[in-house]
Order: C-alpha cells, then sequence, then structure tokens
C-alpha cells in the first residue's frame, strides 16, 4: 500500500527577508530613475522634431519670401509671402508665426557672395529694409531667423514633460538665406513673315485709300497719282503707284498719323519685340546679379546671333541686325538657342534660361515641344514661352512652358509685351545658401 510523503515546508530564514528588503529598496531607487530617464529621452525626441520643423518652416519662409521679392521687388510682398508660408507649416503643433517688424529680425534682407567670388561658402551681409524699401540699395538675399524664443511671437516650447532636471522649457532657432542667383539666358525670338505685318484699326470715318488721304501721300511724296480727266477736269484717280523707297505702310501711316490724327502709328510686331528686348536689357542692368543674354532668331531656319554676353549694347547691336521673312520654325530656333550653353562663355554655376518668343504657330521643321523634351531630359534648365498677337499659337507654348518647368505668357499690345519681357528680367531664380 503506497502512503503519499508529508508536504516539505520551508521557513524563511533571516538572511532572505534581508535580501527581499534590499530588492525593494534598490527598485524604489532604479524605478523613478528609468521613469527619469525615459521623460528625458521623450523631451530630447520633441527637441530634435521640433527644432526640424522649425528649419522647415524657416527655409520655405526664405524661400517664398525670396521669390515674392524678384516677382514683385516690393517689401511687403515679400514679407507678406514669407509670413503666409510660415504660416503653413506647424512647429510644435501650432502654425509658425513669423514676426516681419524690423525690430524682431526675424526678417532680413541683405547681399549674399563667395569669399573668392566663385567658389567656396555664400556669407550674408544685411542690410536695412528701410534702404531697401526706399530703393537705396540692390540687395539678392532674404534671410529667416526663426525662433521660438522669450521674444517670438508663439515664445518658448514647453516639454512634454516639463521640470525634468528643472527645465520647463526649450527656445530653438534656425536660420535659412534665399538668394537669387545668376543667371544665362537665351532669348530665342520669332523673325518669320508675319513679324513684319502691321495691324491698323481704322475708325468707320477714316479712309487711307481716300482722295484726300491720297492727295496728302502725294503732297508727302510717299504716291504718285495717275488722275482721270473729262474735259480737262479731274475725275478720279485712275492708278496710284509708290515712289522709289516707299510701301503701303508708308501710306498707311501717313494717313494714320498727318490725316486723320490718331497718334503714333502702330508698329510691326518685330518693332514691338526690338523694344521688349531693350526693357527685357534694361531691367536687367538694375539687379545685383550677373547676367548674361545669348540671342537665337528663327524663320524656317534658327541662327545663334549672338554668345553669351554681359555687354547687353552688344546684344541689342545683334538684334538691330535682324529683319523678319520666312516661314517659323520654332522647335529649330530653340535647337540654336541650346547651343549657346555649351559656348565657353557659359557658366557651370549660373541658371540656365531660355525665353522662346512666337507671334504666330510652328509650320517648318522640328515641333517645339519635341525639342522641349529633349532639353530637359539632358539639361539642368528653365524654360519660358511668351506669344504675342491673336494668330499665336498659345495652346502649343502653354505646352513648351509646362514641359520647360516654367510659365507661359501672352501679350495682345506692344505694351503687355514689354510687361512680359520685364516680369521674366525680374523672375529671378532662388537657391538656399544655408
Amino acid at each position: 500500500m503506497f502512503v503519499s510523503p508529508a508536504p516539505v515546508r520551508f521557513a524563511l530564514t533571516q538572511r532572505d527577508e534581508s535580501r527581499r528588503g534590499g530588492i525593494t529598496v534598490l527598485m524604489a531607487f532604479v524605478l523613478p530613475m528609468l521613469a527619469l530617464l525615459a521623460a528625458f529621452c521623450i523631451n530630447l525626441a520633441q527637441m530634435q522634431l521640433v527644432k526640424t520643423e522649425l528649419a522647415i518652416a524657416t527655409d520655405a519662409a526664405a524661400r517664398a519670401g525670396g521669390r515674392a521679392f524678384s516677382e514683385e521687388q516690393t517689401v511687403e510682398a515679400a514679407k507678406a509671402a514669407a509670413r503666409l508660408t510660415a504660416a503653413m507649416n506647424e512647429v510644435a503643433g501650432e502654425p509658425y508665426q513669423l514676426n516681419t517688424d524690423d525690430s524682431a529680425n526675424e526678417f532680413e534682407f541683405g547681399v549674399s557672395a563667395q569669399t573668392d567670388g566663385n567658389t567656396g561658402r555664400f556669407y550674408f551681409t544685411k542690410v536695412p529694409t528701410s534702404d531697401v524699401a526706399a530703393n537705396l540699395v540692390a540687395v539678392s538675399s532674404v534671410r529667416i531667423n526663426g525662433k521660438r524664443t522669450d521674444d517670438s511671437l508663439l515664445g518658448p516650447v514647453p516639454f512634454i514633460f516639463p521640470n525634468t532636471f528643472s527645465i520647463g522649457d526649450f527656445s530653438p532657432v534656425a536660420s535659412a538665406t534665399a538668394m537669387q542667383v545668376d543667371r544665362d539666358i537665351s532669348l530665342v525670338l520669332d523673325r518669320s513673315g508675319s513679324m513684319d505685318w502691321k495691324t491698323y484699326d481704322w475708325p468707320d470715318d477714316a479712309d487711307p485709300w481716300g482722295e484726300d488721304s491720297l492727295i496728302s501721300a502725294e503732297d508727302a511724296g510717299i504716291v504718285d497719282l495717275e488722275w482721270k480727266y473729262r474735259n480737262g477736269q479731274p475725275q478720279y484717280i485712275r492708278r496710284v503707284s509708290y515712289n522709289r523707297g516707299y510701301d503701303e505702310y508708308d501710306l498707311y501711316d501717313h494717313a494714320w498719323e498727318e490725316v486723320f490724327g490718331l497718334g503714333p502709328a502702330p508698329n510691326t510686331p518685330w518693332e514691338d519685340l526690338v523694344l521688349a528686348v531693350d526693357a527685357f536689357l534694361r531691367v536687367l542692368d538694375q539687379t545685383p546679379q550677373n547676367e548674361q543674354v545669348s540671342i537665337a532668331s528663327y524663320n524656317s531656319h534658327g541662327t545663334l546671333d549672338c554668345w553669351l554676353l554681359d555687354d547687353f549694347d552688344s546684344v541689342r547691336a545683334a538684334v538691330a541686325q535682324l529683319a523678319p521673312n520666312g516661314s517659323t520654325g520654332i522647335g529649330n530656333g530653340m535647337n540654336s538657342g541650346k547651343t549657346a550653353f555649351t559656348h565657353e562663355n557659359a557658366r557651370p554655376y549660373a541658371s540656365k534660361t531660355m525665353v522662346v518668343m512666337t507671334d504666330g504657330n510652328h509650320n517648318y521643321g522640328t515641333q517645339p515641344n519635341t525639342v522641349a523634351q529633349q532639353l530637359m531630359s539632358s539639361s539642368n534648365l528653365n524654360i519660358q514661352t511668351v506669344t504675342f498677337g491673336g494668330g499665336a499659337d498659345q495652346e502649343t507654348m502653354q505646352e513648351v512652358a509646362v514641359t520647360g518647368l516654367g510659365r507661359h505668357y501672352h501679350a495682345d499690345s506692344g505694351d503687355e509685351l514689354v510687361s512680359a519681357f520685364e516680369e521674366i528680367a525680374n523672375n529671378l531664380p532662388t537657391i538656399l545658401t544655408n
């Protein structure tokens, strides 16, 4: 018969009681230290996250401010763009509020330059904002000094676990400078035959072929009139012939200005384009950057008419040698324009821009969008397009601008064409230098 053994009973000794008490004391010491360490790590991670958020908001605000100043050329436009962009970014769970008051020193204008002019780190030199607003000095950079400190609009950032190591908050800062960079610009100009066609918007009571207008033109030496006589008296004009050196446009211009008093006669599209290019170069003369400009032009075929130059009088002289004729090969002109960027004058550190202008429809050679795609796949550049007049193919040139990561402009008048070229000249690219 099996008999189960009696249960064994253990008794804690004094030594065992002492050991259990020691572990309790150790845990009482370690657990608060672990909690303190965990709080410290969480606060440290919070600091890193907020610093990153502040850096992103500061970079974005600097880019926006620099871009707005480039396009609008006003202090207020730059400040407004920087404030709005900053507020689109959260820092420590709140939309970041940038203080653009001059006394806050969070928004600054200045000049950025490399120590040797070509390589190395960029250094920022602050310029008083009041001088910039008064157009007393040209600047190239916008600097944003982002901060969450006691003197900022939002104040310092409270820790998730405040009062850890007797510290309740922290004050991150960040700085970003957006600089407008030098550009190499290839102007690709339409010199097809339609660029020599004038458009006259005659009032109902103005007829350049009317008898009074023709007689006045004859008196001015523009035309010679052959009259039909009856009984020795002139009855009507039988034939009009132009004197040497004159044509129909001279007759129309005379009637417009001298007979009907309608003011200066309309320009040809080419004459308006020459004025627009001159305005473009005059704007570049006023920028603090060093731009170079080349001229390419096209009719049926494209030509490179001058390499990249910073001597704008030479650029104007190259344009003055051109004359409109032929068909419209926009893609051929772009292919000629791109060769300027391969010349020894082209600078490797400069931003490259191509401006393509036309008053018509592509009708000869390689399609412009095909050339744009090829350029963007092999070169780092930006393509802007300009159409002029009611006969221009805006849709195609918009596509070219989209492909070239640029913008399309349309002008219906000579004044609008000048404005478009001036805006492109003012639209300087920006980079972050720190």
